[in-house]
């Protein structure tokens, strides 16, 4: 092997080695920076049950998370919008109203990427909102919504049975194999498959590893309410 040939792979070691690190520091700082904000809403108000994952881009009303719950086993996927406040008619009325209204999530909910829930809404238990929903009014126990308004579609219960038989008979992953940086041999192998139908994956807990902080822990919500700093 040549010495230009080595300096070239060491250069790309250094390289990826780099970049490796920069691509960790900024998910740690990324990660620091949503559990600030989480602390700060708790703080003000915000009330969070158990086991209730909230992604970083997630956007929860910072001027009244008081008039906001979210249940035990709940997700709050990318780009959620929580909003407990309508400002449609301050510029229009005497008094420069503006409406406030709750918005209760309850156990076992997901919440899907850039749904958006406005006041005056209790969504649950056992709920589904599709990823791009509006729903500006209360959602039944049990069901699966979607739309601009959202609509039932699905009841939640036969919603998931349909989903655990389906991944029954078709082909399946496990998480830790599909992890990135996933290798090119296993995405030659997924591609044409998916052409066929649904893939599933096992084991999945939210996402990627990087994804685990935003699980919201017991312990920030407790030192939120016990006015500690984490």
């Amino acid at each position: 092997m040549s010495l230009l040939r080595v300096f070239k792979n060491k250069k790309s070691k250094l390289r990826e080695s780099f970049y490796g690190k920069l691509f960790k520091y900024k998910k740690n700082l990324e990660h620091w920076h949503h559990h600030k904000k989480i602390e700060e809403l708790v703080r003000n108000g915000l009330r969070i049950g158990k086991n209730v994952t909230i992604m970083p881009t997630a956007e929860i009303d910072d001027s009244y998370p008081y008039l906001i719950s979210i249940g035990d086993n709940c997700s709050i996927s990318k780009y959620v919008q929580l909003i407990a406040h309508d400002q449609a008619t301050f510029k229009f009325t005497e008094d420069n109203l503006e409406r406030l209204g709750k918005i209760e999530i309850k156990e076992n909910c997901y919440i899907g990427q850039s749904a958006i829930i406005l006041p005056g809404v209790t969504i649950g238990p056992n709920v589904l909102v599709a990823a791009g929903s509006v729903v500006n009014k209360d959602i039944p126990p049990n069901s699966c919504v979607a739309g601009v308004p959202a609509r039932v579609y699905s009841r939640f219960d036969e919603f998931i049975s349909r989903q655990v038989e389906k991944s029954k008979v078709r082909p399946n992953f496990s998480s830790k194999e599909t992890m990135h940086p996933i290798s090119d041999k296993l995405i030659e192998k997924m591609r044409p498959l998916a052409e066929g139908g649904d893939l599933f994956i096992r084991g999945f807990q939210g996402g990627p590893v990087e994804a685990f902080p935003y699980i919201v822990k017991q312990e920030l919500i407790d030192k939120a309410l016990n006015g500690d700093n984490l």
